[in-house]
């Protein structure tokens, strides 16, 4: 839920890109309240407050609960849609036998005008039955406005929460229990978790050790590890094309892409970057002639929320006009850095690409 709050916003703005004059005005509506409540759930992760925080997420549950009508349609509960089409049956079989009864006294162009007309009123009759039955009272939305009272009561909700012990149910039960006999579970589930805890926290140290200044020897001396000071949250490209491209000259020619904008590109990249060792060339006859791959697969790393420490690694995929595993090409949009901190907006000079 938390990785759906960081990209419903920028996918939903997508979606709704290109309204018509009768569909702008509900699409910015739409776009207002899923971005309020994305505000709203993206606070609640905050582990302090202060008096600002807590106002910002009065005003956040404010503009939801304002602006949150515009997806009262797609609320409808199950007894509501069941009374709904009981009530539209009732309704086609009295039409059906109006029809019947003035049959012989109107002609067949008569009888279709009338058909249209009927078929407008249930659609407009099951709409109003709709919007009058559908609602937002249910619990869960409920105790979004209890959620600042509580934080002022109790301080972080983030304390009280139960996910800890629903993914500890699943690691430490569900799997031990899977993978045991069902004979005696109880003690195979503990082996289990006691064996698979030592395994992780061998893999933390040798990690820890992997970072250090110097190398470390594992084991009898039978596999060492250079030293890194380097973090690990590189981006990775993966899936080398097999038929790969000598020269950005080549490279361009062959995905029909315009040369001199590719070079621009090129130039705009390097003046943006640290120079170092690894420096690209400024010389666009150089720069043409420089040795390309290309690649299906970039992993890229996102810090979580909160937590500099840990990375969510983003999977985005490029197969231009070739299938994905068996389907349709897959070509995912990723958000590109265009502008700095320091630029105007939500999104912050990023554009979607």
């Amino acid at each position: 839920m938390c990785n759906l709050g960081r990209c419903i916003s920028a996918v939903l703005a997508s979606a709704l890109r290109n309204p018509d004059s009768s569909q702008h005005q509900d699409f910015n509506i739409a776009l207002k309240r899923v971005g309020a409540l994305v505000d709203f759930s993206l606070m609640t992760q905050y582990r302090s407050h202060t008096p600002d925080t807590l106002a910002y997420m009065e005003r956040y549950l404010q503009t939801f609960h304002q602006t949150k009508d515009i997806f009262l349609e797609f609320c409808t509960s199950k007894p509501t849609r069941a009374e709904v089409n009981r009530q539209d049956r009732e309704l086609r079989r009295l039409m059906a036998n109006q029809i019947a009864q003035e049959a012989h006294h109107i002609s067949a162009a008569q009888r279709r005008r009338q058909a249209d007309q009927n078929r407008l009123q249930r659609v407009n009759r099951r709409a109003d039955l709709i919007q009058r039955e559908n609602h937002f009272n249910c619990i869960k939305m409920h105790y979004l406005s209890h959620f600042v009272s509580h934080v002022r009561r109790f301080g972080s909700i983030l304390m009280y929460s139960t996910e800890m012990g629903e993914l500890a149910y699943k690691e430490q039960i569900k799997e031990g229990y899977g993978r045991s006999n069902k004979n005696n579970a109880a003690r195979q589930i503990l082996s289990y978790y006691g064996r698979k805890h030592a395994l992780g926290m061998r893999l933390q140290t040798i990690e820890a050790l992997s970072k250090a200044e110097n190398a470390f020897v594992m084991g009898n001396g039978g596999m060492e590890a250079p030293a890194s000071s380097r973090s690990a949250t590189q981006r990775v490209l993966k899936g080398r094309m097999m038929e790969n491209i000598g020269t950005l000259t080549k490279l361009c020619r062959a995905l029909n892409i315009d040369y001199s904008d590719m070079i621009e590109e090129m130039l705009r990249f390097i003046r943006q970057t640290i120079a170092d060792d690894q420096r690209l060339p400024s010389d666009r006859t150089e720069l043409g002639s420089l040795p390309v791959e290309q690649f299906t697969h970039l992993e890229i790393p996102v810090s979580d929320f909160q937590e500099a420490d840990v990375f969510q690694i983003h999977r985005a995929r490029c197969t231009g006009t070739k299938a994905f595993r068996n389907g349709d090409p897959r070509n995912d949009w990723i958000g590109v850095q265009a502008g700095g901190e320091e630029s105007y907006g939500d999104l912050r000079g990023r554009v979607v690409e």
